[in-house]
């Protein structure tokens, strides 16, 4: 299911004009899921919360597509069963935590499933 405007225009200003993985600049950047839509969308609320989209330049979301397991590894795809407002991301300044309001808090930390260290 595809973000509604009200949460593409919370994603855009929580990203500040900045793609979110490298922090370069960008205008007209592409919303990136974290948690995939899979076949014919989903209609879980979470799966259209700001928490769930990535601010991204193209290059960047190739990266993204090309590299699963990197994907995976640094929060930018987030497993069926993994909760998006719960595991961190890496972006260009710090790993964070992206709330559905838009917020953003920072991770000292990060840790993954079997509580090993990132």
């Amino acid at each position: 299911m595809k973000f509604t405007e009200k949460t593409r225009k919370v994603i855009e200003a929580r990203a500040g004009s900045r793609c979110e993985l490298c922090g370069i600049t960008v205008n007209g950047a592409q919303i990136h899921h974290r948690q995939a839509r899979g076949m014919g969308g989903s209609k879980d609320s979470e799966a259209r919360s700001a928490a769930n989209g990535l601010y991204l330049h193209d290059r960047c979301h190739e990266r993204i597509e090309r590299n699963r397991t990197e994907a995976y590894d640094n929060g930018w795809l987030v497993h069926k069963w993994e909760d998006s407002g719960e595991k961190p991301v890496k972006m260009w300044d710090g790993w964070k935590i992206l709330g559905a309001d838009g917020s953003l808090t920072a991770v000292v930390s990060p840790t993954i499933l079997g509580g090993e260290s990132l």
